[in-house]
């Protein structure tokens, strides 16, 4: 076989492919391509979902905001923060380090404030008890934001 046979082999297959693609394009309008650019306009980064929600329930202090929701993916940590700095009595600093990773699993604003409830010690305790896992691991990779 000589090399521009093959050559011509390949672009027609390559071409084949093509008109099939296209042809199971034709059979299925609402694959869901088409509705991609609506849902586009909608979507919000759960960062940004994160940060509105904190920013909207009181938190003011934009790089306190951008830390707690840096790396979010849901409105959680929003939500923790905003509880435990409504029921409980941790520092503005402190929520933050509770709350930075929290997800819709792991709820850590109701373990600290059911482990404030039962006396179980200071806050600094209460806060290694109940931070999410990862914030352990994150000890020793640090990724600091400007």
């Amino acid at each position: 076989m000589t090399p521009a046979h093959s050559r011509f082999r390949f672009v027609r297959t390559l071409a084949g492919l093509g008109g099939l693609t296209a042809w199971l394009l034709t059979l299925a309008p609402t694959s869901g391509l088409a509705q991609d650019d609506d849902d586009d306009e909608e979507a919000v980064a759960p960062q940004v979902a994160c940060y509105t929600a904190a920013s909207q329930g009181g938190l003011t202090d934009d790089y306190a905001a951008t830390q707690l929701c840096r790396g979010a993916r849901s409105s959680a940590p929003a939500k923790c923060f905003l509880r435990v700095q409504d029921q409980g009595s941790l520092t503005q600093a402190q929520a933050l380090q509770l709350c930075q990773f929290a997800t819709a699993e792991d709820d850590p604003a109701a373990c600290y404030l059911q482990a404030r409830g039962k006396s179980f010690g200071d806050d600094a305790r209460l806060l290694q008890l109940c931070q999410p896992p990862v914030t352990e691991f994150l000890r020793y990779c640090p990724v600091p934001v400007q």
